[in-house]
């Protein structure tokens, strides 16, 4: 990926989101901070009057605005009350001004389109309310608690739980007390015999009453309290869901509830039934679309007052705002957009996927070879591979990150930037390709990406004119920004939102990931209507209709590039979408992470700057690529650089000053807290200073982030403070795993343990420089002591290609004659091994579990037929070492002759082989070494076993070529009856002759596999000039 076209093209959808802030008010200098507390008072008292003010702060926090009142009513809590009160409210009135995210009625959004004539936001906007999150997960808590509402309710297993031993594990949900550190994962509960089969007759939705019916009937002992008392605990614990709670998808989750008790027949219960009424009533009179004019407003007031009567809350309401007239933007703006997505992406730091996920993609092909597709149940269980390195409910924590040549050049650049006193770094296409990390060429991008950013431009004329800026504010992938709001949206709009989700290739099915967040208050950002054509819900009650893909008729899969996720009953390739922006690491349940995560595990990662072994700088600058701004300038405040709390103002302010001056600090920045909460300050001015100041000194850290933000006169074109959102979609179509096969992958099970498995695996930890010596010197007598007990042999090499730190392994395996003879043989092993130590040439094996690849196919005579082939080809591989090392010819020039032979004769004709050889190889520019290149094109110059047999020693070698040509036609014949996909297997064949004849090197595969591609194209040359 170069300096050309955009890697990504925007769809046109674009969402807006801009501040309400009606502008008619003004905050006098350090008000907060003035000893004066009559005049502090009185202009409270004088903003408060105002409705559209006390309306929105209300909204915001239930709890300031009491506070408020209280004060005003003359009831102080004390001398410092005041002004810490006055400093929150300039704090929320600040952030009303300059900020455009969406909090309550302090920022709106709409959906926007490309115009020729930009033009500005307009004032008007509406209220669209719904219950806190909070407040209506208590409600539906004390109704599913109560027995005689719940036993009227259908119920159904939560599919996200899962059985480990003999314990029921319930992901659980957080309490808001509880910090997510100290947070537990899931729930255990004993899967005694009347809990797993309650699980069982809900595995469809069931009423409760009959779920008890039928427990009685098999557990005729219990009492029927007894079964009601287990039945509860399951709905409490969530083991058992019932159709009360809304799923995620509901746009409205109180018209569910109500709609549910009134399908209920609940009529003899009359308080349930006047509940009913009364939330009904409140569902009728939360504004919609409602105009924010003082009525409306008071219509939201009069509704929350309602609403605690009915159940008590400090926050009963979220409220969002819809702008009635959206800025519009050029098209130029979006192609901006375009080439600052395209940017990020040759910024990366992970072009391959990240660490973990590259980890997980290695351990996958490592246990169950390409191809294979193992249920996700299976996959994520302690028994398979878990959950990604450092993930919430991982065995492994994150491998530490390690110093990078991209990481040298970000360190150089900044040094050298802060020391001539310059705040911008401009990204030139030199510098770019200095700092891209991998071979671009071979970088999958995200298929769907989104792009957050600022217009920065004086008026609407400059900006159609091309004079602007673009601001990254934000990057998205795999989950979304826009999903948010798309309930607010018209049903136009929301069409277009869902068409961003629609994939090129008509054999994949979008699906919706929907889900409830691990904390209950978040439902209130991640409540997202469906906008694919197919759903997977998790932990959520749901109808089963041909939208929904249950989680058991999904798997994993992988080739050598990527990973995907696939439809067991159809074959279908499927791509999960997270519609929402929700974060990942703490807040979304472990496995919805997963699903949302898997297709793009080993896509080029995109997301903001990152700036790597540079983040914890003092100073980080501007960086800068044409007119787009990719990552602001940033700076770390230490609390020890400034005077302590107990200082007068003026020696603060001073001792501020010269710190801005040293770093070069402009006035308008943003306060960075507890993640990515942003706080809007200009340190020209002494309120802000001193809203600053009290942050600092409040903070837990002990420093605070400042970034910049540019000059309000930036914005002057939109009137206020503004920010966009646009999906952008890969060009061309990202790649896609080939097809999996029709045989679903190994189950552990099948797995052959030490001890008394079938194949008798070791690990060998060799120098990678003496491996070779291992295997042509010393593995031909531990062959012949096992001959008697064994029928097959094979060997193969491996590491982890992300760490190059981690050690390589020769993995030597046995197929037995039976499980009797593993102890005998693991004896035979040690006996052989003994000496090696000796000699220091091994330093330590392993007896190691053998799991089949579903690569080669799952049925009995395929598996044979694989085997005969691995143990032939290790034959080829030991004969083809030993020969290099008698004649001095390369081996990588004989490995790629070979891999040429074995394309030859899995394909029907040779020729068709030769030419599915150098499809599957693509080609791969630059210059060949000379005698690497005439070797291997010397022995492609005609048939490589006539070649052979008239070099020096090579009589043996063509032996060894023809058992592994007879082994290779035998299990193609067997691959035809078990639809193992060609691609795949004749890539790992590949692969697994390179690992065996070469080693584990990547620059020397790829070396091989360009020496591979020019002997098939020699052999086609040569086939075609014979041609009659």
């Amino acid at each position: 990926m170069g300096s050309g076209h955009p890697v990504y093209r925007h769809t046109g959808v674009v969402q807006v989101r801009a501040s309400t802030d009606p502008g008619s008010w003004d905050l006098p200098p350090a008000l907060h901070a003035s000893a004066d507390q009559q005049t502090g008072r009185d202009w409270l008292a004088e903003l408060w009057r105002r409705e559209e003010i006390r309306s929105a702060v209300t909204v915001a926090s239930p709890t300031l605005a009491r506070t408020i009142e209280t004060e005003l009513a003359g009831h102080s809590r004390g001398q410092h009350s005041l002004p810490r009160l006055l400093g929150t409210v300039s704090a929320y009135l600040r952030r009303w001004q300059r900020r455009a995210t969406p909090f309550g009625l302090f920022a709106g959004v709409a959906a926007t389109v490309p115009s020729d004539q930009p033009s500005p936001a307009g004032d008007a906007h509406r209220i669209t309310a719904r219950p806190d999150a909070g407040w209506l997960g208590r409600l539906i808590d004390e109704l599913e608690h109560d027995r005689q509402v719940r036993t009227r309710l259908p119920v159904v297993t939560n599919n996200a739980a899962h059985v480990r031993g003999d314990q029921l594990v319930v992901p659980t949900h957080l309490s808001e007390s509880t910090p997510d550190h100290a947070s537990a994962l899931d729930l255990s509960l004993r899967l005694t015999g009347p809990v797993r089969a309650a699980l069982d007759a809900a595995s469809e939705p069931i009423l409760l009453a009959s779920l008890q019916d039928k427990l009685a009937e098999t557990f005729a002992h219990a009492s029927s309290t007894t079964i009601e008392t287990l039945l509860g605990e399951l709905v409490t614990a969530k083991a058992l869901l019932t159709n009360l709670r809304p799923p995620m998808t509901s746009p409205n989750p109180l018209a569910h509830v109500v709609e549910t008790l009134q399908n209920a027949e609940l009529e003899d219960l009359p308080a349930v039934t006047e509940l009913a009424t009364q939330l009904s009533m409140v569902h009728t009179a939360l504004p919609h679309h409602t105009i924010a004019d003082d009525a409306g407003r008071a219509a939201l007031t009069e509704t929350a007052t309602r609403m605690r009567t009915l159940r008590p809350a400090e926050t009963v309401l979220t409220v969002d705002a819809t702008l009635d007239q959206p800025p519009t933007i050029p098209e130029q703006a979006l192609a901006e957009a375009e080439s600052a997505a395209t940017a990020l992406l040759r910024l990366t730091p992970h072009p391959f996927g990240t660490p973990a996920w590259r980890e997980y993609h290695q351990r996958f092909l490592a246990r169950y070879g390409p191809g294979a597709r193992v249920p996700v149940r299976e996959i994520i269980a302690d028994s398979g591979l878990g959950f990604p390195a450092g993930w919430l409910g991982a065995a492994r924590a994150h491998s530490p990150h390690m110093l990078t040549e991209r990481d040298t050049t970000l360190l150089r650049l900044i040094q050298h930037a802060t020391a001539a006193g310059e705040r911008e770094i401009t990204l030139t296409e030199p510098l770019l390709e200095r700092l891209r990390v991998g071979d671009h060429g071979r970088m999958i991008p995200p298929e769907r990406v989104e792009l957050a950013f600022q217009l920065h431009s004086p008026s609407p004329a400059a900006l159609r004119h091309g004079r602007f800026q673009l601001w990254v504010t934000g990057a998205m992938h795999p989950g979304s920004m826009a999903g948010r709001f798309a309930p607010l949206l018209s049903e136009p709009d929301q069409h277009r939102l869902a068409q961003t989700y629609a994939p090129d290739d008509e054999h994949t099915l979008p699906a919706q990931l929907s889900f409830p967040p691990r904390r209950e208050h978040n439902e209130n950002i991640t409540r997202v209507p469906q906008l694919t054509s197919h759903l997977i819900p998790l932990g959520e009650y749901h109808e089963q209709d041909h939208t929904v893909i249950p989680l058991d008729d999904l798997a994993v899969t992988a080739d050598h590039r990527s990973m995907g996720l696939i439809r067991l009953s159809t074959g279908q390739r499927v791509r999960p979408w997270l519609p929402h922006a929700l974060e990942t690491q703490q807040h979304t349940p472990p496995l919805a992470r997963f699903l949302a995560e898997l297709p793009s595990a080993c896509s080029g990662f995109y997301g903001l700057v990152d700036v790597g072994a540079a983040r914890e700088m003092p100073m980080l600058p501007r960086l800068r690529y044409g007119r787009t701004v990719l990552s602001p300038a940033q700076w770390r405040l230490p609390r020890a650089d400034l005077p302590t709390a107990e200082a007068d103002t003026d020696s603060w302010d001073t001792t501020l000053a010269t710190w801005r001056h040293r770093w070069h600090i402009p006035a308008h920045v943003q306060l960075i807290e507890r993640g990515d909460q942003r706080l809007p300050l200009d340190l020209d001015d002494p309120g802000d200073r001193a809203l600053l100041r009290r942050r600092l000194h409040h903070s837990r850290s002990s420093h605070v982030l400042l970034r910049e933000t540019g000059s309000p006169q930036n914005h002057a074109w939109s009137r206020h403070v503004c920010e966009f959102l646009t999906p952008l979609s890969a060009r061309p179509p990202a790649h896609q795993p080939a097809p999996a096969p029709a045989a679903a992958g190994p189950s552990p099970s099948r797995a052959h343990l030490p001890g008394t498995g079938h194949v008798l695996r070791a690990d060998l930890l060799v120098h990678p420089e003496r491996a070779t010596t291992v295997l042509t010197q010393h593995l031909p007598s531990l062959c012949h002591a096992l001959a008697e007990r064994m029928r097959r042999w094979w060997f193969t090499r491996h590491h982890q290609p992300h760490r190059p730190d981690s050690d390589q392994y020769l993995t030597l395996c046995f197929r037995l004659e039976s499980g009797s003879h593993y102890a005998e043989s693991a004896a035979r092993l040690a006996d052989w091994a003994a000496p090696l130590q000796q000699i220091g040439l091994l330093a330590e094996y392993t007896l190691a579990p053998y799991h089949p690849h579903g690569t080669y196919g799952t049925r009995p005579d395929t598996e044979t037929a694989a085997e005969h082939l691995f143990t032939t080809d290790s034959e080829t591989a030991l004969s083809q070492l030993h020969w290099a090392s008698t004649t001095g010819l390369p081996s990588q020039a004989t490995a790629a002759v070979s891999m040429t032979d074995i394309a030859a004769h899995l394909a029907p004709t040779p020729e068709q082989g030769y030419r599915w050889l150098t499809h599957l190889l693509a080609h791969q520019p630059g210059k060949l070494d000379r005698e690497l290149r005439d070797a291997a094109l010397h022995l492609a110059d005609r048939d490589p076993l006539e070649q052979l047999t008239t070099l020096t020693g090579g009589t043996e070698l063509a032996t060894a070529w023809r058992h592994r040509r007879e082994a290779v036609l035998a299990y193609r014949d067997q691959q035809h009856h078990d639809h193992a996909d060609p691609d795949t297997v004749l890539r790992s064949l590949l692969r697994e002759h390179h690992l065996r004849a070469v080693g584990v090197n990547t620059g020397a595969e790829r070396l091989t596999q360009r020496l591979a591609r020019a002997a098939a194209q020699r052999r086609l040359a040569l086939g075609h000039r014979r041609a009659p």
